[in-house]
Order: structure tokens, then sequence, then C-alpha cells
């Protein structure tokens, strides 16, 4: 029994350390490739470019994230959160990104919306359910190319299927400016460096799809 309970320690340890070790490639690509399209594919005119706290100066990238997300699935009634929520210190974590929502709802006096938020290690199963669904997810991001190290980033996931995840960073929107990488990479990014992620979702339907004749 001693030496199972060692193994399964070691185990454990070299799962941590694997997922905490720096990601590798991705490409900076358009809302195709390989025969693979973005299932979220959010118009140039409804992304938001990440800007700073009005207080301190500190990145609005998770309420970027959050009203872009919303853009996607209709809720209009969401229009100008990120901007409302820069009026206030920048920086934020799920128990503030809920008080800030339903502060916003109650001074336009609307309800609001519902959502859910993940913490932990395994995101997977709900980037599969959301893009089955075709909902955005929210996620962190931990590191990218882009910037050439750690980062604390929050940014959207458009695609999560087939052999191919897609970032939507707010820092860089853009038809032709998406970033591609296999999936599993993907996943490495949004726990990196801790090991544990953070998602995002507005349970709202997403828009119906695009007929093909």
């Amino acid at each position: 029994m001693r030496h199972l309970i060692f193994h399964l320690t070691a185990l454990l340890l070299l799962a941590a350390t694997t997922s905490a070790q720096a990601p590798r490639s991705s490409f900076i690509n358009g809302r195709e490739h390989e025969g693979e399209a973005l299932t979220c594919d959010l118009p140039v005119a409804q992304q938001i470019k990440n800007i700073g706290s009005a207080v301190d100066g500190q990145g609005m990238c998770v309420m970027s994230s959050i009203e872009m997300a919303a853009h996607w699935q209709g809720l209009e009634q969401l229009r100008g959160l990120r901007d409302w929520c820069a009026r206030q210190p920048g920086g934020a974590y799920p128990g503030k990104v809920d008080q800030q929502i339903r502060a916003f709802c109650a001074a336009r006096k609307i309800p609001a919306p519902d959502c859910l938020q993940y913490e932990g290690r395994d995101p997977a199963p709900i980037l599969q359910l959301c893009d089955r669904t075709g909902r955005m997810t929210c996620m962190t991001y931990g590191y990218s190319p882009r910037y050439g190290g750690t980062i604390a980033h929050m940014t959207c996931c458009p695609k999560y299927n087939g052999r191919w995840a897609v970032c939507l960073d707010n820092n860089f929107p853009g038809e032709d400016r998406y970033e591609w990488m296999p999936l599993e990479e993907l996943l490495r990014r949004i726990k990196y460096p801790s090991g544990s992620g953070w998602l995002f979702v507005w349970l709202a339907p997403p828009p119906p799809p695009i007929p093909h004749n």
C-alpha cells in the first residue's frame, strides 16, 4: 500500500508539472483553416478591443470577453457592460464578475441573464458542450507567443472541435487575427501556469445557424 501511495503521488506531481509547462505552438489565421471554420463567427464590428480601467489603468480583458460573448448570444441588453465596469478598478475574478453583472443589470432595471462559471483542472467538457451548442466560452489564457511569456489574461473561444481550437484575443480583434492551435494546446494555455483554469459562459441560446443550400 505504501508503494501504491508513492506511485500515485508521483503520478499526480508529474501531471501537475506537465500542466504547468510553458505551452507550445500556435499560429495566426483567419476564420477557416484546413476545412475547419469557426463555430462562433462573431463579426468584427461586434468584437471589442481591450482597454484599461479609468480608475487604475488595469486591463478590462475579462469584461471585454464577457461582453463579446453576450454580443454573440444576442444579449443586446448587456451592451455597454464593459465600459460601465471600466469606471471601477480593473482586474476581475469570479465573485467580482457576478457582483458587477448584478449591479449593472440593477442599474438598468433589467434581469441578470443566467451564466455559468467554472474553476478547475478539467475545462474540456464545458468547452466541448459550448462548441456543440454554439455558445462562446470566455477562458483564462496564460501564455501566447504574441506576449513572449506568462500572462494573466481572459479571452474568448470561438472554436473547440475537430483538429483545431481557436482563441479570439481582445487585445488583437480582427477577422484575420485569430490564434489557432491543437485542442490540447488550448487546454494547456487555459490552465497555465497554475494548472487550473476559469471559464465563463452565458446560458442564453446562440444565434440560429446560417442556412446552407
